[in-house]
């Protein structure tokens, strides 16, 4: 899908709308959301489930939130730009993308690095398919929080990536990461990216 690109703004002016776009959004968030999204680490502590359990509450958390962001991002269906960057998951998710999708992620033995320089528009995302991801009911955490508050599309190009003033926009809602963590703080989760967990996609 082609998205437009917005010509005539300058670095300095997109990145007063984008703060304007983020204030909004923040704005929109009911108060009763808010004081969820808040206290989530503290109801992840003390939930007595199973990590899967508590990794739906955050995904299901993040959702809440984000979908006041609709109106504000730049993202578009079929957009598929962050699809090709370095998408870190833990182990236990992985195992919950595997449960929901019938896909066999590989055992890692140890955590896996990578650098940004890897990624380009040639490292799609192994789940992404036609344009659009295909396991979008149960998809990471990093990718739900994925989104560009920007007018548009043009720092998500990877003919962009590498340009000195390249900045994507983008909310940090520190309480969503901070459960996360917590879900693997007893057992040194492996940590890896979507790739190296799953290399042929989904097998059934």
């Amino acid at each position: 899908m082609t998205i437009p690109i917005k010509a005539g703004y300058t670095p300095e002016q997109r990145r007063q709308l984008a703060s304007t776009k983020l204030d909004q959004f923040f704005g929109s968030v009911p108060p009763d959301l808010y004081q969820r999204v808040v206290s989530l680490p503290k109801r992840i502590a003390q939930m007595n489930a199973r990590t899967a359990i508590k990794l739906q509450e955050v995904l299901r958390t993040a959702d809440l939130i984000f979908k006041h962001a609709e109106p504000f991002a730049a993202c578009a269906r079929g957009c598929g730009h962050c699809c090709h960057v370095h998408v870190p998951i833990a182990d236990f998710e992985a195992q919950y993308i595997a449960h929901h999708t019938g896909s066999t992620p590989r055992a890692l033995k140890q955590n896996v690095h990578h650098e940004r320089s890897e990624f380009s528009a040639a490292t799609p995302c192994i789940f992404l398919k036609n344009g659009e991801c295909s396991i979008y009911e149960c998809r990471p955490l990093t990718c739900r929080m994925h989104l560009n508050f920007d007018i548009d599309p043009y720092w998500c190009l990877h003919e962009n990536w590498d340009q000195p003033q390249a900045a994507i926009p983008r909310p940090d809602i520190l309480p969503l990461m901070e459960a996360y963590h917590l879900l693997g703080s007893k057992t040194r989760p492996i940590v890896a990216d979507i790739r190296d967990f799953f290399p042929s996609g989904k097998t059934t």
